[in-house]
C-alpha cells in the first residue's frame, strides 16, 4: 500500500537529539549535559550568523541587492562580517571571564 514512509522505531524514538533525553540508556548524565551544550551552541551559531548576515546585507546594500556584486560590495561584506565576529569573540571571552570570576 502506498502510505507516508515507514520510520524505523530507533530513530523515532531518538528525536532531533540521539541521547539527548536518555535517561534510562546508561548515558551519562555529563554526556547528556554535553549534548544539550552543543545543541545550544549550534543553535547560537546560527542566531549569530543570521545576524551577521541581515546586519551586514542592510549596511551594505542598503536599498536593493544588486545583480552582480562589485569589488567595493565584497570589501564592505567581508569587512562587516569580520568586525561582527570579532565582535563577537570579545564578548564570548569577557563574558566566560565574569563567569569564572563569580565562581571563585
Amino acid at each position: 500500500s502506498s502510505g507516508p514512509p515507514q520510520i524505523p522505531q530507533q530513530a523515532a524514538s531518538e528525536g532531533p537529539f540521539p541521547g539527548a533525553m536518555d535517561y534510562g540508556g546508561g548515558s551519562s548524565a555529563m554526556q547528556e549535559a554535553e549534548n544539550l551544550q552543543n545543541s545550544l551552541n549550534a543553535v547560537l551559531m546560527q542566531l549569530l550568523q543570521n545576524q551577521v548576515r541581515k546586519t551586514c546585507f542592510d549596511k551594505c546594500f542598503s536599498s536593493s541587492f544588486p545583480d552582480r556584486m562589485s569589488k567595493s560590495d565584497h570589501i564592505c561584506l567581508a569587512k562587516c562580517m569580520d568586525r561582527m565576529y570579532e565582535a563577537h569573540s570579545i564578548v564570548t571571552k569577557a563574558s566566560i571571564e565574569m563567569a569564572q570570576n563569580m565562581q571563585e
